[in-house]
């Protein structure tokens, strides 16, 4: 499986480097070692409202990946449905995501981000009395709701971010793409690492006993609860932590964009 996820990923990067040879290259005055660009790229708010904004929505999702096993071992009965709950979650993002371009199109990528942030809470917080009746129906299906507001947080703020680092090179003189998406990349991965050590933090305070998903043992009332709510609330709460942030960013963005190009898809 390594020798073959590696080809894949060499292949895919080739690819990405071969399609992309034609498009012209417009360094600033003078290259910026890796320490001068972070200190520039500090004076891009725009950039880091919308890094905060992603990795709160990044790691509520990572924590209800981290609880899924759990609610389905012990919430609903069955840790068979925890690929059903996967299945849910991501094959309704095949559909939405061309669906979410269209309507970022018509009305905004910011208003279409903040709308499926909001939609997204909502759902989770949805799933509380779902998952606390043991309706396998109900949670299979607002899971697919999350799904397809999940692919929306995917998609636009990966939109968003082309566009901020784009004006920032107007404002600066220095094109700086390599620091601002290694920082992107590094808030991601520190979120989706950091889900499941919040949820184990849950499970501990919840009092939770520990057994393999195969051999489940009874559970405390207080440890039900726990996967409850960290598999429901605490994502809505994050996703909702994570609104401020991107009003801040458009706001920010309207402002930043003076000093660089304009982008009337963000507004």
């Amino acid at each position: 499986m390594g020798a073959v996820v590696g080809l894949l990923m060499g292949a895919a990067m080739v690819a990405s480097a071969l399609a992309t040879r034609w498009v012209p290259s417009r360094p600033g005055p003078r290259p910026l070692g890796l320490a001068a660009a972070l200190r520039t790229a500090r004076g891009n708010r725009p950039f880091f409202a919308l890094l905060g904004a992603f990795a709160a929505q990044s790691l509520a999702v990572a924590v209800m990946l981290a609880g899924a096993p759990y609610v389905a071992t012990y919430r609903l009965d069955d840790y068979g449905l925890t690929s059903a709950m996967f299945v849910c979650m991501v094959g309704p993002s095949a559909v939405a995501v061309p669906l979410w371009r269209i309507a970022a199109r018509r009305y905004g990528q910011v208003p279409c981000y903040l709308a499926a942030v909001t939609v997204l809470a909502a759902v989770a917080a949805a799933l509380h009395p779902a998952v606390s009746s043991g309706s396998t129906a109900a949670v299979l299906a607002l899971t697919g709701a999350v799904g397809v507001c999940y692919a929306a947080v995917q998609l636009l703020p990966l939109s968003l971010l082309p566009e901020t680092v784009r004006a920032d090179a107007g404002r600066t003189g220095h094109a700086q793409s390599g620091a601002f998406t290694g920082l992107w990349t590094a808030a991601e991965t520190g979120a989706l690492a950091l889900g499941p050590g919040v949820f184990a933090l849950i499970l501990a305070a919840a009092s939770f006993r520990s057994a393999d998903f195969d051999d489940p043992v009874r559970q405390p009332g207080s440890a039900l609860t726990g996967i409850t709510a960290g598999f429901t609330l605490v994502p809505a709460l994050l996703l909702l932590l994570s609104v401020p942030m991107l009003l801040a960013y458009r706001r920010l963005a309207a402002a930043h964009r003076r000093t660089g190009e304009p982008n009337p898809h963000a507004a």
